[in-house]
This record gives structure tokens, sequence and C-alpha cells, in this order.
């Protein structure tokens, strides 16, 4: 406990002491407010030179790099950790007037590496442990997956059937449509390889409310996508947005 409370006092002091969080080449910039932040997490560059990519993926490029001690501001992680670094860690960080990433082993932090928002995904691998060549590298691809979701249909004013869109992802082989129940938050995933899927009034629960939506982009290697086990997320959850629903008879289950 005392070794983590010196690394947090570490990293505190080292950004009291970077005015207005000036970064490496002038790359990365800092709030302007010269007040210290105590709900921001920080990071300290734990070596020299440290590479910061557009990607949480040593596949990658190198946007930059960090010195020794350089003080940056965390905003999420890619990974999980599970007793040791084995390049699949990645910590998000503040980089100009946008995001960037750093491997997470180059990095102390305020907090613990679970603890941070998982804020991006480690890239696909095919069979032979490769990027697939659909996916275009040159920046972030979920930072690419932009455009509008959108819903037709009113359950409460009578339609039986509600259509959600959203944007189609560049090397997405398929999709999860998952809705979320009220108060209960049980999850209804409804699988589709388009960019559109149709719901039902009888394909839900009978519990009425306001019911959320969102969507997570999947690619697999395999021919069959009816196997889960072969699919690997590529982007993290995107709420698309809400839709409200009347009680009904219904026999589909709304609770874990």
């Amino acid at each position: 406990m005392a070794k983590k409370l010196a690394l947090v006092l570490a990293i505190l002091i080292a950004a009291l002491m970077v005015s207005g969080l000036a970064w490496a080449q002038d790359e990365a910039q800092g709030d302007s407010d010269d007040t210290f932040d105590f709900d921001t997490i920080y990071g300290l560059v734990s070596t020299d030179r440290a590479e910061v990519r557009s990607g949480p993926d040593f596949a990658y490029p190198t946007v930059g790099q960090l010195p020794l001690n350089a003080s940056v501001v965390v905003t999420g992680r890619a990974g999980d950790f599970r007793g040791s670094w084995d390049g699949r860690q990645w910590i998000q960080i503040a980089w100009g007037e946008g995001r960037a990433w750093v491997y997470a082993r180059l990095l102390r932090t305020s907090v613990s590496f679970s603890n941070l928002s998982v804020t991006g995904i480690l890239l696909p691998r095919d069979n032979n442990g490769r990027v697939p060549d659909v996916f275009d590298l040159s920046t972030y691809i979920c930072d690419d997956w932009q455009g509008e979701f959108s819903q037709q249909g009113d359950f409460v004013a009578g339609d039986e059937t509600l259509t959600f869109t959203w944007p189609a992802m560049t090397g997405a082989t398929l999709y999860s449509l998952i809705i979320i129940t009220p108060e209960t938050e049980f999850r209804i995933a409804f699988d589709t390889l388009d960019n559109t899927e149709s719901v039902s009034l009888g394909q839900l629960p009978g519990r009425g409310g306001t019911y959320t939506w969102r969507v997570v982009p999947y690619w697999t290697s395999g021919e069959s996508t009816t196997s889960r086990s072969s699919w690997q997320q590529i982007c993290p959850l995107r709420t698309g947005g809400t839709f409200d629903k009347p009680l009904t008879d219904s026999t589909v289950p709304d609770h874990y």
C-alpha cells in the first residue's frame, strides 16, 4: 500500500511540475488551466522516447514520442491485464486535440490499469496471427466508424416493429444489435450481417418502459457466422438511442 501511495504521489507531483501539461515536441497539449484537477487520471512515462501510436496495437503507426518522466492525461484503456504485460495492454492518452495510445508497460498511472475505462479494442487477427488486410490502419479504425444511428417505428403508437440502422464499418463481418431492458438491464442480442435490423414487439420482454439499444461490430475469419467463438470484437459498444415500449404479455425473459 505504501509503495502504491508513493507511486501515485510521484505521478501527481510530476503532473503539477509540468506547466499546462506541456508534452514532448509540442505534439500533445494539456489543459490551459493552471489548477490541478484531482479527478483527472495521470500517467508518468517510465522510459525515454516512448512511442505513441494512433491505435491500441503495435500494428498501428507511430505518431510521436514521449520523453522519460513526461506527464500525460490518461483517458482509457484497451485489453486486460492477466498477471503480465504481453503486448495486449494499451493506455489511451490525450494527444493534441484528440487521443492516441501508449503501450501500458511504458506508463505508470495514478490508478490501476484494470480500473481504467475501456475505450478501445485490440485489432482482430486471422488464423496466422495477422491483422486482416481489409482494415486501414493509418488511423484508429474505431475513430472512422462514424455516421448516423437511427430508428423507425413507435411501439407506443401501435407499431409492431422497430427498425434500427447504424453506420456500416469497413471490415466488419457482422454486427450485434443489443437491446437493454429498463431496471433489470437484461441484454438481448440480435445478430445481423447488415447495418440494419428489425425487431418485433413479440421478440422483447413484456416489461414496459424505456429501452436502450447499442451496436457492436465483429470480424470473423471463418465462412460461418453462427459460432460466436470465432467472432472478434472490433470496437467498443456504441449507444444508438432509446425507445419506449408498453407493457405486454411475453415469454421473453427480462432478467438473468
